[in-house]
């Protein structure tokens, strides 16, 4: 069945909506510079991911959210940002109109770390308020150790991880003739710098770097997509075992 609820008809989703289907999947990235990657790494990664899991856990999938709050590397050219103020009052707004509709459960399949902290802080005032169910999801970070047992070392922003997930999603979204090691810069704590002195973000040095390897690549992308939907499906059974 379709499972994006922007092509669904209204007529439909009021049949579906809780009787069939409780659950639904928010996509939320933003638009930033991703090394020799694209612009969109951080909304089509949370696309993918939620395409790949909807089915398995019986949920419809929101349009995506593709403008989050990028800071250190909002000089870069093409890298857009929403102030945190905007972009808090604006998801909330929408996690009210999913409630409406008659969604029991949200998952927030979250493609970007500057959201992190607004989404968490959006997502407990939410519960609180409305007394519905929400996960919000950080990818790349609940896939940290399976990332590290696939590669045989952690990713970063724009590295390993990031690149093989838009590659594996279609190769021409990274550009392997654009990737200079000279844009990667090793993230560590004690220093503060705007802009940050690379598109690549390591977080551990010399290690992360973009591989270019499509075979894995793809493998990557179904690793993730099994570890996530995998965890999603708990948190839905243990939400419905205990009557939440």
């Amino acid at each position: 069945m379709e499972r994006e609820l922007q092509k669904l008809n209204w007529i439909n989703v009021k049949k579906l909506v809780p009787k069939e289907i409780d659950t639904i999947v928010i996509p939320i990235g933003t638009i930033e510079a991703h090394g020799s990657a694209c612009l969109g790494t951080d909304n089509y990664i949370p696309e993918v991911i939620a395409q790949g899991i909807a089915e398995s856990i019986n949920a419809l999938i929101a349009p995506t959210v593709n403008y989050g709050i990028t800071r250190s590397l909002l000089r870069y050219n093409g890298s857009l940002t929403i102030s945190p103020e905007t972009f808090g009052l604006y998801v909330r707004d929408i996690l009210d109109s999913l409630v409406d509709t008659g969604f029991k459960n949200i998952i927030v399949m979250n493609g970007h770390g500057g959201n992190n902290t607004v989404l968490k802080d959006e997502a407990v005032r939410f519960h609180q308020e409305r007394r519905a169910n929400i996960a919000v999801i950080h990818w790349w970070q609940l896939c940290d150790e399976m990332t590290r047992e696939f590669f045989g070392h952690p990713g970063g922003h724009a590295g390993t991880d990031e690149t093989a997930m838009v590659q594996a999603i279609d190769p021409n979204l990274a550009d392997k003739e654009l990737f200079d090691k000279d844009l990667a810069y090793y993230f560590r704590p004690g220093a503060d710098i705007y802009p940050v002195p690379g598109s690549i973000l390591l977080y551990e040095e010399g290690q992360g770097y973009p591989n270019f390897n499509l075979e894995q690549a793809a493998q990557y992308k179904e690793k993730v997509i099994e570890v996530v939907g995998e965890f999603a499906q708990m948190v839905l059974d243990r939400w419905r075992k205990f009557g939440l």
